[in-house]
């Protein structure tokens, strides 16, 4: 049976072949560029020289460039010290009525009180209905002809690639062959293909390691601090279709991008599918670590946190999907077409970092919220109702992942994913209060500035492609 899944010279040890600490696809040494492709590199620098010179996440003077509307950013975006709520409309906030089973402790608000099962029996009254509540990772699985593979010669020699890699990958096999699903980071991923060629790795996803640095929370404007939260708020009648960022390291650019479409529905009414892969291409350029364009695909070694992706965002905006889908390594046309594409599609509104006592306030302001949190082995045990179960501290081994809240239904935060519709409920999760202030997280609240111009017409739900991508 082990013939499967190792590789040749594999004792389930971690032998001398494993300390190459990446995988290399073109055989070059540790430490050179993955790709290799030297007839790409460079090429967004030569057909735009100054691109690269334009992050504007720290010096914020990328906003201007090819801005061929007339108008001052600042001026679109208005005033964020004076941001205000956004009429959504009723359907926008929960009615606890349309919950029959719950009862008025689901609805108030956890002070730190709650314990795991509080928790757990909130979530039955409030999801019960879920046709697939109480789903797990092997039910689902198991619907699909796989059975939950146990050996602890695989944990073991997991865990010396990088510890807690077995708490958060799990083995299934089917029809005599094995396959892993869960999620590591991209590090971890190239060294398990690099040992295990014999095994099915593309059920794994990917997380992105921790660059520290956490931002102080700011206190919001008055017009939003004033506000009593609602029992819930759901966003998602404006959200664009779940992505799925595949093996990459886009998990942030998806974030920010997926932001990006939902301000654009609830203030202009407008529904058109961004690019990730350009959003990526300008986060790289910010932090410095730009190489060519498809490192921008791959998502390279991921994200800073903080506000500066949204500062990026909200001066040089992303193109449209279509210009760079989200599958391809490399653009549909020329940077300078997506660059002035992108001019017109900027994020209008405030990348505004709070606490997570803020954070149903700005959802209830009609913001979402952007996340950055630790994650840990339950989160690679969601099943199909997209319940997170057990609330567990960060522990550091598992990395990163960013995501964006759009809502929250008594402490349960409704969020969403970037690993396709068939994970979670159909790409999104229901993440408890406690779990997300165990996770060491980050928020990024998007408010939106005042605006003294005329007023606009009510958003409308969005009506977007789906935005490619396999799921596993």
């Amino acid at each position: 049976m082990d013939r499967y899944y190792m590789s040749d010279d594999d004792d389930f040890g971690f032998g001398s072949d494993g300390e190459d600490g990446g995988y290399d696809d073109d055989g070059g040494a540790e430490g050179e560029d993955q790709f290799d492709d030297s007839e790409e590199e460079g090429e967004y620098e030569e057909e735009d020289p100054e691109a690269g010179d334009d992050g504007g996440g720290d010096d914020g003077d990328g906003g201007d460039d090819g801005d061929d509307d007339g108008d001052d950013n600042e001026d679109d975006n208005g005033d964020a010290d004076d941001a205000e709520p956004v009429d959504l409309g009723d359907d926008a906030y929960i009615n606890p009525d349309d919950y029959p089973d719950a009862t008025e402790e689901d609805f108030t608000d956890d002070d730190g009180n709650w314990s795991a099962d509080d928790y757990a029996a909130s979530s039955e009254r409030l999801f019960g209905n879920h046709e697939f509540f109480g789903d797990t990772l092997d039910t689902q699985l198991a619907d699909q002809g796989y059975s939950r593979y146990e050996d602890s010669r695989f944990a073991s020699a997991f865990d010396q690639i990088a510890p807690g890699t077995s708490q958060s990958v799990h083995l299934f096999q089917k029809d005599g062959n094995l396959a892993a699903f869960g999620f590591v980071t991209m590090a971890v991923l190239q060294m398990l293909m690099q040992r295990y060629k014999g095994m099915d790795l593309s059920g794994l996803e990917v997380t992105t390691p921790d660059k520290g640095g956490r931002l102080e929370p700011k206190p919001l404007p008055p017009a939003i601090a004033n506000l009593t939260p609602a029992e819930g708020v759901d966003l998602r009648k404006f959200a664009s279709p779940v992505g799925d960022q595949k093996q990459t390291s886009r998990c942030s650019a998806y974030a920010w991008t997926h932001a990006t479409e939902m301000v654009r529905c609830i203030r202009n009414n407008e529904s058109v599918a961004l690019s990730p892969n350009y959003t990526m291409l300008g986060f790289q350029r910010m932090q410095g670590d730009a190489q060519d364009y498809r490192y921008a695909y791959s998502g390279g070694d991921g994200t800073v946190g903080g506000v500066d992706p949204g500062k990026v965002m909200v001066d040089n905006g992303t193109c449209k999907q279509e210009l760079w889908p989200d599958d391809q390594e490399r653009p549909a046309v020329p940077e300078q077409s997506m660059a002035q594409d992108a001019q017109q599609r900027r994020l209008e509104a405030e990348p505004w970092p709070i606490g997570i006592e803020d954070v149903k306030k700005v959802l209830t302001a009609g913001s979402p919220v952007h996340l950055a949190m630790s994650t840990g082995p339950e989160f690679a045990e969601i099943g199909r109702d997209g319940i997170v179960k057990v609330a567990e501290a960060a522990s550091g081994q598992h990395g990163r992942h960013a995501m964006l809240i759009v809502g929250y239904t008594g402490n349960f935060f409704t969020v969403k994913n970037s690993w396709g519709e068939d994970w979670g409920d159909r790409g999104y999760c229901y993440i408890p209060k406690t779990v997300l202030a165990q996770a060491d997280p980050e928020f990024v609240a998007i408010l939106y500035p005042s605006q003294k111009n005329e007023p606009q017409a009510p958003p409308q739900p969005p009506n977007l492609p789906p935005q490619q991508g396999r799921r596993y």
